[in-house]
C-alpha cells in the first residue's frame, strides 16, 4: 500500500466468526457528524459521503510534491467503494505521480488489465527465521495477481503467523493481502476463516476505544485498522464506534491532520486518503 518512506514501507479482525453474521450489528447509518464529540446522534448516510468528499477536496489542495504512489492506491479504492465528486480528478493528478513506476505491480488496482511475470509476484523469499518480516508490498503484490500467478502455501502461512504485529501495520497489510487473495478465489476454506478471524481479533484488541492523536499516524493506524475491519467483512457493532470516532477527528480543511511540527507533510496526505478510503468502504457496506 505504501512505497515512498520506511514508515510507508510498513504502513498501509472477527470477535469470533458468528460476529460476521451477529444479529444486531451496527448500523452504518448510526454515526456523528465529522468533528462532532456526540457518538449517539444518529446522522443519514449523506454524512459519510460528505465527509469524503471534503477529504477528497483537501487532497486536491495539496502539492503535488507532497503525493506518493500509495496516493494512487488510496484515491483508486475511494472510488471504488464511493462515487464522490472529485475523486476521479483527484486520482488523475495522483497517477501523474504513480504512473512513472510503470511496473509495479500494484498499479493493478486502476489498471485491471495489467499484467505482472509471475517471477515478480511470487519470487520473493518468505522470510524463514522468526521476528523476521518482508515488506508488505512483496505479499500484498502476490494476493493481487494470485488469480494468474498463484498464491503460496507458505505465503498464507506467513501471514496468519510470523508477519504480523499485535495489529500494527504489519497484521493489517496481512490481513488484506490474505482478504484480496480469498476475493480472486485463490484460498478457501476453515483455515482461511480462522486466519482471518485471528487477525480481526487482534486488531480489536489493538484499536483503541477513544482517539487522541498525538500525530498524524496515530489516526493513519486507526483509519487503517478500521478499514481492514471493513474490507475482511467484520460486523460486530464496534466498527460502528470507530467509525464514530475517526469521524470526530476531522478537521474543517477537511484533513485527518494532526497539528505537529515533526511529521512530514505526506503523512497527513496518507492519515486524510486512508480515513477517507476507510469511511467511503463503510459507506458502500450500507444495505448489505
Amino acid at each position: 500500500m505504501c512505497r515512498s518512506s520506511p514508515v510507508h514501507r510498513i504502513a498501509l479482525v472477527l470477535g469470533c466468526l458468528s460476529a460476521l453474521a451477529a444479529p444486531g450489528a451496527e448500523d452504518p447509518t448510526q454515526v456523528a457528524a465529522p468533528g462532532s464529540r456526540d457518538r449517539s446522534r444518529p446522522v443519514a448516510p449523506d454524512v459519510l459521503a460528505a465527509s469524503v468528499q471534503r477529504a477528497t477536496r483537501w487532497m486536491g489542495t495539496r502539492p503535488i510534491s507532497e503525493l506518493r504512489f500509495d496516493s494512487a492506491v488510496m484515491l483508486s479504492q475511494i472510488r471504488r467503494h464511493l462515487d464522490a465528486p472529485g475523486v476521479d480528478r483527484e486520482l488523475a493528478r495522483a497517477r501523474q505521480v504513480a504512473d512513472r513506476d510503470h511496473d509495479h505491480p500494484h498499479r493493478v488496482l486502476w489498471v485491471p488489465e495489467l499484467i505482472v511475470p509471475a517471477e515478480v509476484t511470487t519470487g520473493w523469499t518468505v522470510p524463514a527465521g522468526p521476528g523476521r518480516r518482508a515488506k508488505p508490498n512483496d505479499f500484498l503484490s502476490e494476493a493481487l495477481h494470485c488469480a494468474r500467478n498463484g498464491f503460496r502455501p507458505e505465503t498464507l502461512t506467513y501471514l496468519c503467523g510470523p508477519v504480523r504485529d499485535h495489529g500494527g501495520y504489519y497484521t493489517t497489510h496481512a490481513l488484506w493481502s490474505v482478504v484480496l487473495a480469498r476475493e480472486a478465489g485463490c484460498i478457501s476454506g476453515v483455515e482461511v476463516d480462522r486466519c482471518v478471524a485471528s487477525m480481526q481479533e487482534e486488531i480489536l484488541a489493538a484499536q483503541p476505544t477513544a482517539l487522541a492523536p498525538e500525530r498524524a499516524l496515530d489516526t493513519d493506524l486507526y483509519a487503517e485498522r478500521l478499514l481492514t475491519l471493513v474490507l475482511s467483512g467484520y460486523r460486530g457493532a464496534e466498527v460502528g464506534s470507530f467509525v464514530r470516532e475517526l469521524l470526530a477527528q476531522q478537521r474543517p480543511d477537511g484533513s485527518f491532520a494532526v497539528p505537529a511540527g515533526d511529521e512530514p507533510a505526506s503523512h497527513a496526505y496518507h492519515a486524510t486518503g486512508i480515513s477517507a478510503w476507510a469511511l467511503a468502504a463503510w459507506h458502500a457496506r450500507r444495505g448489505r
